[in-house]
């Protein structure tokens, strides 16, 4: 039995993982915590195994790294009647609209297609494994809304269609011009069209077709049957009509298909011809046995080759794997034994993350992939935050239990808050970011979590084990390696130089925001098309070859074309960023001038295809838009927590630090010539996240030292920053490689996004020792206050406010 498919199984087993969590936090006893935890741990290992394995059947690949393609969708108000307002969009039209396409796409053969409502009015379509010609197809299906109508011709439109349709005359009211096919008498195939006036008003609608089917015998016709109702409103119709002299069209998605003379009563069946092939007919019937009651316009393409796809995974899993065994390798070497110990917490934290998101059914992506890259950083920050504490408590002569029991308890409040931070980012990215970054944000958030189950319970418990519960353990020594060293640097007598360096970089920063603020938007923000060839080693195309191609031709905008080398395989990717409305013309362009690109391999597909990715502008700026809010309420959410868990003096140093941290991110991304993207957004939010975690542990330990220690607020706010330097560093750093490894060998989208993040680390280590504080400092002097009065008045309420309720 797949333990997976049985929910109630799952539900209840979560349950008790809920219930054996409270049960470790609530109980005293330490060898009753090691057992309890340990059960739970066990629970947790055995419902992610049953939930991942086998892999290639649990874990789902998006369409960036198996190829296929993706479309969103816009459900568009139902045509009303003549002289009424269209019909808006209601709320039941996504699940009518994914059930009618799901049952075309079945019809057609194209399996595995994955829906998503996003609002209510918009739908994302995935495909993954399809090429260009069932893309194509795929597209077609979607746009065909299968609306078919019967209307009456105008009694003299042969005299004034043409006049309508040279505008010499204006259509007669509750009349509308159409154009009706030309067919070859003999094989039946389109050779032109001719224009033709057909009444406004319906005779018969789609939602009145019981049947259609094809007529084998005949090229491009079917025979369609009505239901009773519209076999009434037919039959009334044409009684009235003059016999031999009147004609009726029919109508299917906006486009004339016949329109011939009416002798006699027509009954509730009839045929349709002048379809393209056997095709176009099956798409038709299937079609016209689902309608849709509301069209749909596509507002976003992209297509991904298979081949592009299955570098995109190797250069994925390439820089997750060099990121994940250097960060491996410093811990093991930093901190020994206890590195052991780190390793199996993270052991435990991936397979956590693999396990939920194969449960949930989440798809893996591009940007997920870089998720939880940034997840390992997280997880290792939680291991050294506990071992440099670990570290200080061993100094004072604790035993090893002791130093233990300390170490996670006093850690316990910096990985709490340093988390919830970057969790509301991750969370807020999930409700209100794009799908593009979804991926990102499910990782992100899955992983926080599971890092801190991993940290604060899953290493707690391995220790138990190793050291014991009492003073009978078999771990009676632990040893780390110190490169940081053990002496009080005087930062905050740095701050004025600190400053001015600030200074200099925020208004660099601006200034560079303003000066590329017209060009700094991609397309995600503005619309367009990106073209994507990927070229082996042995046939060389080079961008100014597609300049040179593209010359030839006259585009509504200019293109630009970039080759991009990848790092530790034999291709070259060239990427064209072309207008949407010239997308077409140019593949063909391409495709005459480059031989290479029109090889097709034995099913029928191209060798070397073209991978599309198309925005409409409209869909990009409602991006930037959202994007703007996600970014705005992410900050926001992420202040209001700061505020509420520390003093307003603290909270302004966050701020500024925050965003000193993005602008100057900001400022770097577009300095290089980087394009904002989606990706983008998230990246923001987790500079944002990753600025606050590094603050606040800096702030935890000057708060605690305030309370605790003697001396002048500086000296005392000197010594806080050196005793969490140790871990300022090693976290920066481990995270820095891990993400170096994905810039190195990730291809463009992870550049990018592993750019900024270098940069938000590397500026999020300076603002947390040079910044923060100081302007913690500064403010707090500048209003006349006693900031270690006002900590010790607020730790004083807390104690008393509980004991009075």
């Amino acid at each position: 039995m797949d333990l997976i498919n049985n929910p109630l199984l799952v539900v209840l087993a979560g349950i008790a993982i809920v219930a054996l969590i409270f049960w470790y936090v609530a109980t005293e006893i330490d060898r009753r915590k090691r057992n309890v935890g340990t059960i739970a741990i066990l629970l947790v290992i055995g419902l992610c195994l049953a939930a991942v394995l086998p892999f290639e059947d649990k874990l789902k690949g998006g369409i960036d790294l198996k190829g296929g393609v993706a479309f969103t969708v816009e459900i568009q108000p139902a045509e009303g009647n003549p002289g009424q307002p269209p019909i808006p969009v209601g709320p039941e039209a996504i699940e009518a609209v994914k059930k009618t396409l799901g049952e075309r796409l079945s019809a057609g053969s194209m399996d595995g297609v994955q829906m998503q409502g996003v609002g209510t009015d918009r739908l994302v379509i995935e495909m993954p494994d399809v090429n260009q010609a069932e893309a194509d197809r795929v597209r077609v299906i979607i746009e065909k809304t299968a609306q078919l109508t019967c209307k009456a011709v105008h009694p003299n439109s042969n005299s004034l269609a043409a006049a309508v349709a040279s505008g010499s005359q204006i259509a007669p009211s509750g009349w509308k011009l159409y154009y009706l096919p030309i067919l070859d008498d003999e094989t039946r195939k389109k050779i032109d069209e001719t224009p033709i006036l057909l009444a406004k008003r319906n005779i018969v609608t789609g939602d009145m077709v019981q049947r259609a089917i094809p007529v084998p015998s005949r090229f491009g016709m079917i025979q369609v049957t009505l239901n009773s109702d519209g076999g009434d409103r037919l039959f009334n119709a044409t009684k009235q009509m003059r016999s031999g002299v009147d004609r009726m069209a029919v109508v299917l998605d906006g486009q004339a298909l016949i329109a011939p003379v009416v002798n006699g009563n027509l009954s509730k069946t009839f045929s349709i011809e002048g379809l393209d092939g056997s095709k176009e007919v099956n798409e038709v019937v299937a079609a016209l046995a689902n309608p849709l009651k509301n069209p749909l316009q596509i507002l976003s393409t992209n297509q991904i080759s298979a081949k592009y796809g299955e570098e995109t995974l190797r250069q994925g899993v390439a820089a997750g794997l060099a990121g994940l065994g250097l960060t491996l390798v410093f811990i093991l070497l930093y901190y020994r034994f206890a590195g052991i110990v780190a390793l199996l917490g993270l052991s435990l934290n991936i397979l956590i993350l693999f396990g939920a998101m194969a449960m949930f059914g989440a798809t893996f992506t591009l940007p997920g992939i870089a998720g939880i890259i940034l997840t390992i950083g997280i997880a290792v920050d939680a291991n050294v935050l506990i071992y440099e504490r670990l570290r200080e408590e061993m100094a004072e002569g604790k035993s090893i239990a002791a130093a233990l029991k300390a170490s996670y308890e006093k850690a316990f409040t910096a990985i709490f808050d340093a988390n919830i931070t970057t969790l509301l980012t991750a969370i807020i990215l999930l409700v209100m970011a794009s799908d593009q970054i979804k991926g990102f944000a499910i990782t992100l958030t899955i992983g926080i979590l599971a890092s801190m189950f991993a940290a604060l319970l899953g290493t707690r418990v391995f220790f138990f084990w190793f050291a014991g519960t009492g003073k009978g353990g078999a771990l009676k020594k632990l040893s780390f390696m110190s490169l940081i060293p053990n002496r009080t640097i005087k930062f905050m007598q740095m701050r004025n130089p600190a400053f001015i360096l600030s200074a200099v970089l925020v208004i660099g920063a601006l200034a560079t925001i303003t000066m590329k603020k017209d060009t700094a938007r991609g397309i995600d923000f503005v619309g367009g098309t990106i073209l994507t060839i990927q070229v082996d080693a042995e046939h060389k195309i080079e961008a100014s070859d597609i300049d040179t191609s593209l010359s030839d031709i006259t585009l509504t905008k200019k293109h630009y074309s970039q080759k991009e080398e990848i790092t530790g395989g034999d291709t070259d990717l060239l990427k064209i960023k072309i207008s949407e409305m010239d997308k077409d013309i140019v593949q063909a362009e391409l495709r005459k001038d480059f031989p290479l690109l029109t090889e097709k391999n034995a099913e029928g597909d191209f060798v070397t295809p073209i991978s599309v990715n198309t925005i409409q502008p409209t869909l990009g700026s409602e991006f930037f838009i959202s994007s703007l809010y996600a970014l705005g309420v992410g900050l926001l959410a992420v202040l209001i927590y700061i505020s509420l868990r520390f003093e307003f003096s603290f909270a302004v140093g966050a701020f500024v630090a925050l965003f000193h941290d993005l602008i100057i991110a900001i400022g770097a991304v577009l300095l290089i010539g980087t394009e904002l993207s989606m990706i983008h957004v998230g990246v923001f939010l987790t500079i944002a996240g990753y600025s606050i975690n590094d603050t606040i542990v800096v702030f935890d330990r000057v708060r605690e030292s305030l309370q605790t220690k003697r001396g002048s607020i500086i000296d005392v706010m000197n010594l806080a920053i050196n005793a969490t330097l140790s871990r300022t560093i090693l976290t920066s750093a481990t995270t820095f490689v891990a993400v170096l490894a994905l810039y190195i060998f990730g291809g463009g989208p992870l550049k990018d996004f592993s750019f900024a993040i270098l940069v938000g680390v590397l500026i999020g280590t300076y603002s947390s020792i040079f910044v923060a504080t100081p302007v913690v400092y500064l403010w707090s002097k500048a209003r006349g206050s006693n900031l270690r009065r006002e900590l010790l008045d607020a730790n004083l309420a807390s104690e008393v406010n509980p004991a009075q309720k």
